[in-house]
């Protein structure tokens, strides 16, 4: 089956990217550089559209079920005779057009998972991305605060870089998960903020948050990566 997203590649390299810094404060710093390199097909909007479904698919629990006239519990005879009462032919309490009988075409469980190949997965991964780069909702951040978690000092980070909408904090793969874990306790109070490590990043965690907050390590990981093929390396 064609999906469309097979096109012949098309190799361009764009431009680099300036990227706001911050400090620890909420204080701006200057910028600094992010080098796309070569990109295919860039921006594939079809493939993003092809990856968010799956990922909201595999989130669906897919669980709703309704019972068929087989199922339905009570007694297979018929209501009434055949001919002579007058009023129209029925088999059994259970058809679908009784009030209580079983239901006609209904949910079954199932999944609402499909296939999509990794490497258009990575693909994806990588457009969205570089899409937060490039059109400005990228801010980098010297360190976050690690120690007991407190929600005030991300909440004022967030005032302060004018993120008035659900963001996306990104960390450093090798950052202990003790550290991951408190900050994720200070932000798990703040409305549309979520937690993730460079590593965990895929297209639907990335799209459907309005910006993205990197760690200066979190940035010098997708900087590295990117000049080793980053969509090849990023993503499950």
């Amino acid at each position: 089956m064609n999906t469309g997203l097979d096109k012949p590649k098309e190799i361009q390299t764009l431009d680099p990217v300036k990227v706001p810094y911050f400090g620890t404060d909420g204080q701006a710093e200057g910028e600094k550089t992010f080098n796309p390199g070569t990109v295919s097909n860039y921006p594939n909007y079809r493939l993003l559209k092809e990856a968010v479904r799956r990922y909201q698919g595999r989130l669906r629990r897919g669980t709703a079920s309704t019972k068929t006239r087989a199922e339905i519990h009570g007694s297979p005879r018929k209501p009434w005779r055949q001919k002579g009462t007058g009023r129209a032919r029925a088999g059994s309490k259970k058809s679908p057009i009784w009030r209580g009988g079983g239901v006609a075409f209904g949910p079954r469980p199932r999944s609402y998972d499909y296939g999509l190949p990794r490497k258009q997965r990575r693909i994806a991964t990588r457009h969205a991305l570089l899409s937060k780069l490039i059109d400005g909702e990228t801010v980098i951040v010297e360190a976050l605060p690690v120690g007991a978690p407190s929600t005030s000092p991300f909440r004022k980070f967030a005032t302060a870089v004018n993120f008035q909408k659900s963001f996306l904090i990104g960390l450093s793969s090798e950052m202990p998960v003790e550290e991951r874990r408190s900050i994720w306790k200070s932000v798990r109070n703040l409305e549309g903020v979520e937690v993730l490590p460079v590593c965990d990043f895929n297209a639907h965690s990335l799209l459907r948050c309005q910006n993205l907050l990197l760690t200066k390590d979190a940035f010098e990981e997708i900087q590295n990566r990117e000049k080793t093929n980053f969509g090849e390396e990023i993503s499950k």
